[in-house]
């Protein structure tokens, strides 16, 4: 079935389609957003790529309520990462980069490859089939997430739920929303609070030194910083993979050639992200003046957004963009962002992926849809998309 976009026409059949179809002519499509505003989706790679690096497209005045006199003014340090502007934003993700960067990860990699095979070993115990999101694209993120923040084992499931229903976009009421939210909070409150006390190796302790190092972190900033973290690092991780794996059983000569060829992987999940991106239009911006998006002007006060998938396939950028090529080299895709937002856990994100994939073709060399490619029901309630189960058989 259509995987669902999150916008829709404008109902003026003289501006641009909708961006279900990547080619949508000129670089920034007139759309109507969930909110029921009309703004703009830009849809070539180097507009992308400049809209998400220029200061002039706010993230932080986003999500400030909108004034029929003049566009909404950035926030300070009230919000969570992606919902700010630098410099607070450069302040905040300088405290938590060092948790994720290339040595930090690497250091994970053999704990991960654990994970992942205990739950494969789970699955291949009780199946087949099995539903792999299940199985495997739901846990393997939470654990890693919840391991590196220093969460309890026992409390995983509930701050599933809680993360879930915060980035839900329909489906739950405010109340429901507004509950979860102080629930979560309130974890991470008594979590810094034990952390101080007595700290432990986890992130939750290292941003606390940071503080009493005196690098500007007040304790209401780590608690939303955590927030972030474990929202950012569950469901778009367990949505991406779970829609790697669905893209390459729908075509099972590519996940035979994975077989095949297990080098492939590194590159495989790169070209996945770009054709297959869990967020395809990423966290709307607010222009702040008047501006040109590729000759495209658009007023002050406009809502802006990248979508992904569309630059991601831009012909400028990238050979065949509609190929799916697992040996893809050349590939600047922006599924993790560009500039000041850049996905702080992509690297992480990437070393999941590819431990997961490379373990599955390895121990599951004739995994199968259990059911057709069309009858695979999607998420249509996140900001995050992927299938809400994945059937499996082997």
């Amino acid at each position: 079935m259509n995987e669902p976009t999150g916008l829709e026409e404008t109902g003026d059949r003289s501006s641009p389609p909708p961006i279900n179809d990547v080619r949508t002519p000129g670089p920034a499509a007139r759309v109507r957003m969930l909110s029921g505003d009309v703004g703009y989706v830009v849809t070539r790679a180097a507009e992308a790529q400049h809209v998400l690096c220029d200061p002039a497209f706010s993230s932080a005045a986003t999500f400030l309520p909108r004034t029929p006199a003049e566009p909404r003014e950035p926030v300070g340090s009230s919000r969570v990462l992606f919902e700010m502007d630098p410099p607070e934003h450069t302040r905040l993700r300088r405290a938590v980069a060092q948790a994720f960067n290339r040595r930090r990860v690497e250091a994970m990699r053999a704990g991960i490859a654990q994970v992942v095979d205990g739950l494969l070993d789970e699955m291949a115990a009780g199946g087949p089939p099995a539903d792999l999101v299940h199985a495997l694209c739901a846990p393997l993120p939470l654990t890693d997430i919840c391991e590196l923040l220093g969460v309890r084992r026992e409390d995983r499931d509930s701050f599933r739920g809680w993360a879930e229903t915060i980035m839900a976009l329909r489906g739950h009421s405010p109340q429901e929303i507004d509950r979860a939210r102080a629930a979560i909070q309130r974890y991470f409150v008594d979590l810094v609070a034990a952390r101080r006390a007595e700290p432990a190796d986890d992130l939750v302790s290292e941003l606390l030194t940071a503080r009493d190092r005196g690098e500007r972190i007040t304790e209401a900033e780590l608690v939303r910083l955590a927030i972030t973290l474990l929202i950012a690092g569950h469901g778009p991780t367990m949505n991406q993979l779970a829609r790697c794996v669905h893209a390459l059983l729908a075509r099972p000569e590519m996940y035979a050639a994975l077989h095949r060829d297990p080098e492939l992987v590194e590159t495989a999940v790169e070209e996945l992200l770009r054709t297959v991106p869990s967020v395809p239009v990423g966290t709307p911006r607010l222009a702040l003046r008047d501006v040109e998006i590729g000759g495209v002007p658009v007023p002050a006060g406009s809502t802006v957004a990248v979508s992904a998938l569309a630059a991601n396939h831009d012909p400028a950028l990238f050979t065949d963009p509609d190929v799916t090529d697992l040996g893809r080299t050349d590939n600047k895709h922006l599924t993790f962002g560009h500039g000041p937002h850049f996905c702080i856990g992509a690297q992480l994100a990437r070393t999941e992926m590819r431990t997961a994939l490379a373990a599955l073709v390895r121990r599951f060399p004739g995994l199968r849809l259990a059911v057709p490619p069309e009858a695979v029901q999607w998420r249509t309630d996140s900001l995050f998309h992927g299938p809400l189960e994945l059937p499996v058989t082997w």
